[in-house]
């Protein structure tokens, strides 16, 4: 039965978040642009089928200025490639397995630094601002800047394999060959926390063969051998989530940018769809063998998934109704030469879908991936150098504490009224520098006749003792004269 104060409770909730849809539509007028799709000009239904369309199919199609979005690199000698892009989609970074790293502007095509690290690189990822990024070799952490300078040697972070960077906490998580997970505060160079995940894979040691972020909660996601996914925070030293996603080892994992749904493959080539807000799975799809080896989600939803040399991209996976276990293919794209590709990610804001493969990096256009409207005081894609500068430091002024990292968001906006009263007990008995007598003596002199008495005289008191001081004092100066 429902109290009167938890009925006021939901009624405020309920009445915020009709306000907060009110103000989201009223904001839609504004969004002028329209995200991009794909039309056929053949008037029978069936033979509509947007998989044997080509990339020279979509760039012939497009304007000048879309179609240099889709190019090639080969780079044969230093695969495969991990690939990231930056929070604005401006900037892209590439990091070759055999030491090969290289941050470029993509879209202008101007490269920013170029370097081989002799040494082996596990992962990439860029910081906060497109001048820093960090790059997990094969003893420690580096991070450079976008000239290729050292910046700093990340010791703590020792045989990292996967790096994950949440922008709003300027955290640094990253995990390594003997399973720990280890988050670094960024902008002042400490740990904040460090955790072995415990959990088995086939050879009975600890590790972890994927990770991904929720960009939602900020909670970092990790796959393990056995099937068995876990989300953690750096404020517990456990997994707030412990669940088995696939009876036999994971491969891929993503998450949309909404933290609603969930995508995993694994190795017995299944393709699961999960609601991460129920942690209940919606859809299963059989995939080809050994599963899909990447996954990405895009902002508008659509998924991408590779096969070896052969790149899926899925339209509708998540809110499909259909009766049939058949993927919703949208696009299709086989890289040259048989590479196989290592790293997927969709450029923000960009109908662009970037793969990283064995010998080089490949674009491809993708209609209606991307975000059409974006938000400047988010993220910028045409910042210049002044506003890059103003960004930052308003960045640090709003970095959020890593001790607000939970599990349900709605919890940040309610009132923390046990921590409150922890405080004031800690406060009670820390205070024991007067006796309660004395306390209860004083506050009844001060709310009677007496009480103002004894304050009016010792006011006189005062007045004269200060007097009599400045007399003292000039008479002092006198005999000095």
């Amino acid at each position: 039965m429902t109290t009167r104060r938890t009925k006021k409770l939901l009624y405020v909730k309920e009445r915020k978040a009709k306000f907060a849809a009110r103000q989201t539509t009223r904001a839609e007028i504004l969004h002028v642009e329209e995200e991009g799709y794909i039309t056929s000009d053949k008037v029978d239904e069936e033979e509509q089928r947007t998989v044997d369309l080509t990339q020279a199919d979509i760039k012939s199609s497009v304007d000048i200025f879309s179609a240099q979005k889709r190019f090639d690199l080969e780079l044969p000698l230093y695969g495969p490639y991990k690939i990231d892009y930056t929070r604005n989609g401006r900037h892209l970074l590439l990091g070759g397995r055999k030491g090969h790293v290289a941050a470029f502007d993509w879209q202008t095509k101007k490269l920013h630094c170029e370097m081989n690290v002799m040494e082996q690189v596990n992962d990439v990822k860029w910081l906060h601002i497109e001048t820093m990024y960090a790059v997990a070799q094969r003893q420690w952490t580096y991070i450079y800047d976008n000239q290729g300078v050292e910046v700093h040697c990340l010791k703590v972070l020792d045989r990292s394999l996967h790096l994950e960077f949440l922008p709003y906490h300027f955290l640094l998580a990253a995990t390594n060959e003997a399973g720990y997970l280890s988050y670094i505060d960024v902008s002042i160079g400490k740990k904040v926390a460090s955790y072995n995940t415990r959990v088995a894979n086939g050879n009975g040691k600890c590790g972890t063969s994927i990770m991904c972020q929720n960009p939602s909660n900020a909670l970092i996601g990790l796959g393990h051998a056995g099937g068995v996914l876990t989300f953690w925070s750096p404020n517990q030293r456990e997994p707030l989530v412990k669940m088995l996603a696939h009876k036999s080892t994971l491969r891929s994992i993503a998450i949309d940018r909404t933290g609603s749904y969930m995508a995993t493959s694994g190795v017995d080539a299944k393709l699961k769809i999960w609601d991460l807000r129920t942690y209940k799975c919606l859809h299963e799809y059989r995939t080809a063998s050994n599963g899909a080896s990447s996954l990405s989600f895009s902002q508008k939803n659509l998924l991408a998934a590779s096969y070896r040399d052969v790149v899926e991209i899925y339209n509708d996976i998540c809110d499909n109704e259909s009766a049939s276990n058949e993927l919703p293919r949208y696009l299709l794209h086989q890289c040259s030469n048989g590479a196989s590709a290592s790293s997927l990610a969709f450029c923000p804001y960009e109908d662009v879908l970037g793969v990283g493969h064995e010998r080089g990096f490949v674009s491809l256009l993708v209609p209606g991936a991307g975000e059409p409207n974006f938000d400047a005081l988010e993220a910028n894609p045409y910042q210049t150098k002044k506003q890059r500068k103003h960004a930052e430091v308003k960045q640090l002024l709003d970095k959020i504490q890593p001790d607000m990292i939970t599990l349900d968001n709605s919890v940040l906006s309610e009132i923390d009224r046990k921590g409150f009263i922890r405080k004031q007990e800690d406060k009670r008995n820390n205070f024991n520098f007067v006796k309660p007598k004395e306390l209860i003596i004083q506050s009844d002199k001060k709310k009677g006749k007496i009480g103002k008495r004894l304050a009016r005289k010792t006011q006189i008191r005062d007045t004269k003792l200060k007097e009599f001081l400045q007399q003292q004092q000039l008479k002092r100066k006198k005999n000095k004269n």
